[in-house]
């Protein structure tokens, strides 16, 4: 699908796009979400682009991210996406900035494009050329790390209350503890790794150029630069925070199992003096004095029950129980 967003009177309106179609003169914004093989071919004729496939938004290697052709800037990024499900995920956009006009190329949803797209048609806003767009854009992406990043903060803090509670008594469940810490550091990793990305982006788009931005673009970009710093100091606090949680569940898990282990420690020496007793008359020998004694068995009984008691007396005095 392809979208042309116009400028008029301080908004965009958006225009839908079919193959063949000419693009807006006024258009500032072009998006194309999950675009064909022939889709990105019409953009590339009627733009005068060249557009990355698929395969090469996913190369990892600076070169192939971030470069310039010409006049037009190609920068592709890591957004995250899907965070509010249980398998959020990490998808590449890419962004070329070319001839005052911005075109956006994505194979996925992410929430910050819905959001900045309906402020955009309902406010005034700047955007009347492609930076003042990707401005916004990045704008938006950053308010969405940070609502994520508060989210899991939240999350976090609740953990932090049920692993340290005082009522020791209660019953944990350590299992699903240990998933809600998963769920939370995967978020706080892919937010990170989408901050990183969009820091490089932000730094190769805001460098020195012979044509002169307009001082508000200029301050929204190191705006966002800035903000992209906090945020990934704030994020590297919120995955040390999430690893101290996951070792002292951990270190509690281990605890109860020594517990349970020094249970039946105490169980079977509390219980080998009676089992050594047993053992030594229940053997078949044909001469065996005791066996002939009228208070034999009482004894035996006796002797049992006393070296059962004498243990468990010694770990209660030595606070071992």
């Amino acid at each position: 699908m392809i979208t042309a967003y116009v400028h008029a009177n301080g908004m965009l309106t958006p225009v839908a796009l079919q193959r063949g179609d000419a693009i807006p003169e006024a258009a500032v914004w072009i998006d194309v979400l999950s675009p064909e093989d022939e889709d990105l071919v019409f953009v590339d004729q009627a733009l005068g682009l060249d557009v990355p496939t698929e395969e090469d938004m996913q190369e990892i290697e600076m070169s192939s991210r971030l470069y310039q052709e010409d006049d037009a800037l190609y920068m592709t990024a890591t957004m995250i996406c899907n965070a509010d499900t249980p398998e959020p995920q990490n998808v590449p956009v890419t962004f070329v900035l070319a001839r005052q006009r911005l075109l956006t190329l994505r194979y996925a949803e992410p929430t910050p494009f819905r959001m900045y797209a309906a402020q955009v048609q309902r406010h005034a806003m700047p955007c009347a050329s492609g930076e003042e767009v990707l401005a916004g854009l990045l704008d938006a992406i950053v308010d969405r790390i940070a609502d994520i990043l508060e989210r899991v903060q939240g999350d976090a803090e609740k953990l932090s209350g049920e692993i340290f509670r005082k009522d020791s008594k209660a019953k944990h469940d350590y299992n699903g503890t240990l998933v809600r810490i998963g769920a939370c550091h995967g978020l706080v990793t892919r937010a990170r790794d989408s901050l990183v990305s969009f820091g490089r982006m932000v730094s190769f788009v805001a460098r020195p150029t012979e044509a002169k931005r307009s001082k508000s673009t200029e301050r929204s970009f190191k705006t966002v630069a800035r903000d992209v710093t906090s945020l990934s100091d704030h994020a590297t606090f919120l995955a040390n925070n999430i690893s101290f949680m996951l070792d002292a569940t951990l270190g509690l898990i281990n605890n109860e199992q020594t517990g349970i282990i020094k249970i039946f420690s105490v169980a079977a020496v509390v219980f080998l003096p009676p089992t050594l007793i047993a053992s030594i008359y229940g053997m078949n020998f044909e001469y065996m004095p005791e066996l002939a004694w009228t208070y034999g068995y009482p004894m035996s009984i006796g002797l049992m029950v006393l070296f059962a008691i004498l243990p468990y007396l010694f770990f209660k005095f030595r606070g071992w129980l």
